[in-house]
């Protein structure tokens, strides 16, 4: 399974067992989710019903933990760097022509990849790309699969900021072309459930927040075309070792 998917379900079962809808989540991969295997996972519901602890997987075998909750006090990216994020949901002149100058490389890593994969045919296609030396950047016109009434799914809207964080990385000098990252943690916050339908299409953009030695943190967030922000997130990618 895809980390962001994980994480996307993790925030719908927040939506199940909380006394109200998830706005902050916390997953951490402990090991890659199998595909198409049933996996049993336990929780507990603080006594107000506002934060959720959970594990998944089969005995002492975790693959996936953490929390998900119906608020929090600490913004997971701040203020001014989703207001740095949200100015580019409308590119200028100088970041279209960088955009449109990027060739992706003929060796996909991950081409099933639910969140990247060019051969994933129920996937969601996102490649970011370099906008500047800062930032990375995609429009997204989700299929009519993921939408649920009035809105966007909850699981392909934060599943839609997982590897779209990491892909700029190697083009912005963040990773070398030997290094392959895979999703440590994905710490996610929702501001404003996205609607179904949007004026233009949304917009991923994303920006490297530092390298620890094998850690990359890197933010990102999904807006509309007029820069309002429906979810921002914090992944930490890890450097796999050569």
């Amino acid at each position: 399974m895809h980390g962001g998917a994980a994480a996307g379900m993790v925030a719908c079962l927040g939506d199940a067992h909380l006394s109200g809808p998830t706005s902050r989540f916390n997953v951490r991969l402990h090991a890659p989710p199998p595909l198409e295997t049933d996996l049993p996972y336990v929780f507990d519901v603080d006594e107000g019903g506002r934060r959720m602890n959970f594990r998944v997987g089969d005995g002492d075998a975790t693959v996936l933990s953490g929390w998900a909750a119906t608020q929090s006090d600490e913004p997971v990216v701040p203020a001014d760097v989703v207001a740095e994020l949200a100015a580019n949901a409308v590119l200028g002149t100088v970041e279209q022509a960088r955009f449109a100058a990027h060739v992706e490389p003929e060796d996909e890593e991950f081409s099933e990849c639910f969140g990247c994969g060019s051969t994933n045919e129920m996937g969601l296609h996102l490649k970011t790309r370099p906008i500047n030396d800062r930032q990375g950047w995609i429009d997204w016109m989700p299929h009519d699969r993921w939408v649920e009434g009035d809105l966007l799914a909850t699981l392909p809207a934060i599943a839609a900021l997982d590897c779209t964080s990491a892909m700029p990385l190697r083009h912005l000098g963040v990773t070398s072309p030997e290094e392959t990252t895979l999703l440590g943690t994905y710490d996610g916050q929702i501001h404003h459930r996205p609607k179904a339908q949007v004026d233009g299409s949304y917009r991923i953009v994303t920006s490297p927040r530092r390298r620890e030695g094998r850690k990359i943190y890197a933010d990102i967030g999904l807006f509309d075309s007029e820069g309002e922000v429906y979810i921002t997130g914090c992944a930490t990618w890890i450097v796999l070792a050569r």
